[in-house]
């Protein structure tokens, strides 16, 4: 029988926000897939549960239909459950494949892996919760060995953003076969593509006279119905999500998730979906959640005059993050007025309305915040979910009752740990 993976998740979830207040971190994205779909690369055949926060679990079983949510479905074989939080995999491959017994992989004071063997799991129900997987880590504990692994987890949301070259170039290799024929795109005379044995053209696809695909230094993937109109400048590696809208300017190493619109200039950043930056102006070194629109002119920082190491802050501390360029942590809904200028490693939360064309001088932003720097007010979480509703449907989309909940939840401050799993 296939080996059967669960992600969950830790308390390290705090440290993701705002980006993990509507799902886990193992939804993220640094390359072309979720940071979970890069299990694959090591257990092809596997079949994949989630576990997750109650608080988060309706919504994120609506977005993923056809992967059981804190439900794990016992079949005749091993479980192996995989912290979310994954970085690199190391030998944890290894590791699994020469276990005799059930095991615990830790990398210092963290647990990485756990994998059930099927003999400890007689007691566990057919189909069970991460409640009876738990219990029975803690009742069995005689029966699980602990060994040290060479793998790595993320403990914050830069460090996805440092992976997103190497994490592309990864991806691209191991999907390559899988890749849609170019064959299937349209590519207008004029348009200059620079090294395109590495640009993959999904089906769709349209690339307009005077845009620049330069793959010299990385590979291009533009998924299904992308379109790169003119004066667009794409170098690798990066993706471009499906539907996905290029216009005028110029992305350097990025992912760009589906239905989004991006002009202007983009560097070594993340934007999950549904991004709308259409207009002139710098974003580097970011992650972007879902639905945030930038006014034009829209600009971050992400290098300080000194090329001194940037602070970022996180839950009120103020955290080293080792580099010298980060750029902003942006939570979904949220969305800034024309000119707006964002300070280095600044964490800004859910459904804000950030204006005033100056400097958000601040380096943690509340979710629904309202205004600029020192003048800052509640925003409504009526007019919020009415705004959210209103730029949703824009895309065709409809806000649903689950995620209309999670950012009441969000605005009430009401942050749950139920459903966390510690090994």
């Amino acid at each position: 029988m296939p080996l059967k993976i669960c992600f969950y998740e830790d308390d390290g979830f705090r440290r993701f926000f705002p980006l993990s207040y509507m799902r886990p971190v193992y939804t993220l994205r640094a390359g072309i897939v979720p940071l979970y779909k890069r299990a694959r690369r090591y257990f092809a055949n596997a079949e994949f549960c989630f576990t997750a926060r109650d608080q988060i679990a309706p919504l994120l079983a609506e977005s993923y239909r056809d992967i059981p949510v804190n439900i794990i479905k016992k079949s005749d074989g091993d479980v192996l459950f995989l912290n979310g939080r994954l970085r690199d995999y190391g030998d944890i491959p290894e590791l699994v494949s020469h276990a005799t017994g059930s095991s615990a992989f830790k990398a210092g004071e963290e647990t990485v892996a756990v994998l059930f063997k099927e003999k400890l799991l007689r007691h566990v129900p057919t189909v069970a919760t991460q409640r009876e997987y738990q219990e029975t880590y803690g009742e069995e504990s005689s029966q699980i060995s602990f060994q040290e692994t060479t793998a790595t987890l993320y403990d914050y949301c830069w460090q996805i953003m440092a992976d997103i070259e190497k994490e592309i170039v990864s991806d691209f290799a191991l999907l390559r076969d899988r890749l849609p024929d170019s064959s299937k795109a349209r590519v207008h005379d004029g348009a200059f593509m620079v090294n395109s044995g590495d640009i993959v053209l999904g089906y769709g696809v349209e690339v307009f006279p005077g845009a620049v695909l330069d793959a010299s230094k990385g590979p291009i993937c533009i998924a299904d119905y992308g379109r790169i109109e003119p004066h667009a400048a794409i170098y690798g590696p990066t993706y471009i999500g499906p539907n996905s809208v290029i216009v005028a300017g110029k992305i350097t190493a990025s992912s760009i998730g589906h239905t989004c619109r991006i002009g202007g200039e983009v560097e070594e950043s993340v934007f999950h979906s549904y991004v709308n930056k259409y207009h002139s102006g710098f974003i580097g070194h970011s992650y972007v959640g879902p639905w945030v629109n930038f006014g034009a002119m829209t600009t971050n920082s992400d290098l300080k005059n000194n090329y001194s190491t940037i602070r970022s802050s996180v839950g009120g501390e103020l955290i080293n993050t080792g580099s010298i360029k980060v750029g902003s942590f942006i939570g979904d809904h949220t969305k800034f007025g024309i000119g707006t200028l964002l300070n280095t490693g600044i964490n800004i939360g859910v459904s804000c309305n950030l204006f005033g064309g100056s400097l958000i001088a601040d380096k943690e932003v509340p979710s629904f915040s309202w205004g600029n720097t020192g003048r800052y007010e509640r925003y409504e979480i009526e007019k919020a979910i009415d705004t959210a509703r209103k730029s949703t449907a824009r895309r065709n989309h409809t806000l649903s009752d689950r995620e209309i909940e999670l950012l009441r939840q969000v605005f009430d401050g009401r942050v749950e740990e139920k459903g966390i799993m510690s090994f």
